[in-house]
C-alpha cells in the first residue's frame, strides 16, 4: 500500500499588542521569536508563515509606525484596520513641543539676565 508523500505543513502564530486606544504597537511571528511573551497579546493568525504579516496576503514585517512614531494600524472588532489620516493627524497634533536645546536655554537665560540689568542685546 503506497501512500503519496505529503510534506508536513508548519504554521506559525502571528501576534499583535495594542495600547489602551486599540492602536497596534507591536507585531511578531512566533517563528523567529518563539521566546517572546504572548501574555496580553492578540493572536491574529494561527496558521501564518514564518514572517509576521498583519494581513494574510500583506507584506512581511510591515512598518507599524510612521516617522514620528505614530501607530499606523488599529485593532477593532477582531480585525486589523489602517488608521485614518484624521486619527494619525490627531496623534501628531498631541505630540508636545520638544524642550529647548541647551543652546536655546542658555540664550534665553542670557537675554533674561541682560533684560534684568537693563542691557539690550
Amino acid at each position: 500500500m503506497d501512500e503519496e508523500f505529503k510534506p508536513m505543513e508548519i504554521y506559525n502564530k502571528h501576534y499583535i499588542t495594542v495600547d489602551d486606544r486599540n492602536r497596534i504597537i507591536d507585531g511578531w511571528s512566533d517563528g523567529p521569536h518563539p521566546e517572546k511573551d504572548t501574555s496580553g497579546a492578540v493572536c491574529i493568525d494561527e496558521q501564518g508563515g514564518y514572517q509576521f504579516r498583519l494581513f494574510p496576503d500583506g507584506e512581511e514585517n510591515p512598518t507599524l509606525f510612521d516617522m514620528d512614531g505614530i501607530p499606523l494600524y488599529k485593532y477593532v472588532d477582531g480585525a486589523v484596520q489602517e488608521r485614518s489620516p484624521e486619527e494619525i493627524g490627531a496623534d501628531r497634533a498631541a505630540i508636545p513641543e520638544p524642550p529647548p536645546s541647551p543652546m536655546e536655554q542658555m540664550r534665553a537665560d542670557v537675554d533674561f539676565i541682560a533684560a534684568m540689568g537693563g542691557v539690550e542685546l
